[in-house]
C-alpha cells in the first residue's frame, strides 16, 4: 500500500480544497491529486458504499459521476445469472462489480485506459478474480470476440464531443442503433441503461426488439430507464414496462407494472378533491403510467392533465405519497394564511401555471413544516391549493 492511500484515508474526512492549499505542512505529498481522491471518497461513501475503504482509486471525476449507484448496479445485476457476461461500457467498473456475483465470468470493456486500469486496480483490490478487463472501444471489442456470451451490458455515454450532455441513443457513444445486429449475434440478451430523459415509447419504437423495461428509482429520484433486448421478440409485442423504487440494498420497495398497450386502453374518471391525495413515485410518472396508476388501485384523477389522484378511503401501500386533504381554497394569499398561520408549508405544483416559487411567494410561506400545498388544476380549469398533512 502506497504511502499516499494511507495518507487519502487518514484524511478522508478533510475539506478537500484546504487539504489541497496545505503543501507547506505536507511538502512530499501530491496534494492536488490527493484532495480530488478525498473528494471521490466522500462522494463514494454514499454512492458506492462497499468502495468506501482504504486503496481504491478514482482518476477522474467524470468516470465517478457517471459510474452506477451501487443500489441500482445491484438490482440490474440480480436479474440475471449466467455463465458469462460482458459490461461493454465498464467505466470505474461498479456494474462489473455486480455482475461478476452472477455470472462465473464477466469481461470488462472501457475504452479509456486509465479508467480501465483503476477499474482493474480497484475490483483487484475489492477481491474478485473472475473479471477480465480490456481497454478499447465497445464495437471493436463484439466486432473481434468470439466468445460466446449469456448477456451483453451497455451504458453509452450521454456527452458529445463539447463535453454537453446528450440523450438520444443515435447521440450517444456506442450508438446502439448502429451495432445492435452485431450485438444480438453475441448473445442473446442485451441490456441497455439510458437517460431518464429519453421517451420510452420512442426508445421502443427505436429498438424495436425490446421484451421488457425497468424504470428505476433510487433516493426519491428517477436514476434510469433499462431496455431487455431479445432478438426473437416478435413484432409489436408489448414490453412490460416494470416501475421498481429501490431501497439503499438494491432491493424492491415498491413496484408497478403495466404496459402502454394497457394505458392507452384503459380509462380514467376525473373528481374533484375528496379526502385522500396521492402523488405517484417519480418513476410511475416518467413511465408514463397516468391512467394505469389510477384504474388499478381504483383512484380518481383531479384532471386529465394533473397527474394527482384522490380517493374518499385510503388506499394503503401506494407506489406514492399519500396525504389527508385537510383544506382546499382558492389561489388566494389571505385565504391560505388564515389557514395556515405558522405561514410554513412545503409547496408542489401540478399542472398548474405559476412555480413553485411563484406560489410561495404569492402565497407568502416560508419552505418547511408539516404542512403540505399542491397547486393544481381541477376538472373545472380552476386553480385549486389542496392544503394536506402527511399520511
Amino acid at each position: 500500500m502506497n504511502d499516499w492511500h494511507r495518507f487519502i484515508w487518514e484524511h478522508r474526512e478533510e475539506n478537500p480544497t484546504k487539504l489541497a492549499l496545505s503543501a507547506k505542512k505536507w511538502p512530499e505529498m501530491p496534494l492536488g491529486f490527493i484532495a480530488r481522491q478525498v473528494e471521490a471518497l466522500q462522494k463514494v461513501r454514499k454512492k458506492i458504499p462497499s468502495w468506501y475503504q482504504e486503496g481504491l482509486v478514482f482518476p477522474f471525476p467524470l468516470s465517478l459521476e457517471q459510474a452506477s449507484s451501487e443500489a441500482t448496479a445491484r438490482f440490474k445485476a440480480g436479474l440475471f445469472s449466467g455463465k458469462s457476461m460482458a459490461d461493454l461500457t465498464g467505466g470505474l467498473g461498479v456494474d462489473a462489480y455486480c455482475f461478476a456475483r452472477q455470472f462465473e465470468h464477466v469481461y470488462c470493456v472501457e475504452k479509456t485506459p486509465a479508467v480501465m486500469e483503476a477499474a482493474r486496480h480497484n475490483l483487484g483490490a475489492l477481491g474478485l478474480e473472475n473479471v477480465v478487463f480490456s481497454a478499447e472501444q465497445a464495437e471493436d471489442f463484439v466486432t473481434a470476440t468470439d466468445l460466446p456470451f449469456d448477456l451483453l451490458y451497455l451504458d453509452p455515454a450521454r456527452r458529445d464531443d463539447r463535453k454537453g450532455k446528450v440523450f438520444q441513443l443515435a447521440d450517444c457513444s456506442p450508438n446502439v442503433l448502429e451495432i445492435k445486429e452485431l450485438l444480438l449475434s453475441r448473445a442473446p440478451k442485451i441490456l441497455l441503461k439510458t437517460a431518464p430523459l429519453l421517451d420510452i415509447h420512442l426508445a421502443i419504437q427505436q429498438l424495436s426488439q425490446v421484451s421488457a423495461v425497468w424504470v428505476v428509482e433510487y433516493q426519491g429520484d428517477c436514476r434510469e430507464v433499462l431496455y431487455l433486448l431479445e432478438s426473437d421478440i416478435p413484432a409489436g409485442f408489448a414490453a412490460p414496462i416494470h416501475v421498481v423504487s429501490l431501497d439503499h440494498a438494491g432491493q424492491v420497495e415498491h413496484a408497478f407494472d403495466f404496459t402502454f398497450h394497457e394505458e392507452q386502453q384503459t380509462a380514467c374518471d376525473v373528481a374533484p378533491p375528496s379526502n385522500f391525495l396521492y402523488e405517484p413515485m417519480p418513476a410511475v410518472l416518467k413511465a408514463g403510467a397516468f391512467k394505469s396508476f389510477a384504474a388499478r388501485f381504483g383512484l380518481k384523477k383531479l384532471h386529465a392533465n394533473t397527474h394527482l389522484y384522490t380517493s374518499e378511503q385510503l388506499i394503503p401501500q401506494l407506489p406514492a405519497r399519500s396525504f389527508r386533504v385537510d383544506a382546499v381554497c382558492k389561489y388566494d394569499r389571505k385565504t391560505v394564511g388564515q389557514l395556515i398561520p405558522e405561514k410554513k408549508a412545503n409547496i408542489t405544483t401540478r399542472n398548474f401555471p405559476d412555480n413553485t416559487e411563484q406560489v410561495r411567494k404569492k402565497l407568502g410561506l416560508q419552505e418547511g413544516g408539516n404542512t403540505y400545498i399542491f397547486a393544481a388544476t381541477d376538472l373545472a380549469n380552476h386553480k385549486l391549493i389542496l392544503i394536506c398533512s402527511k399520511v
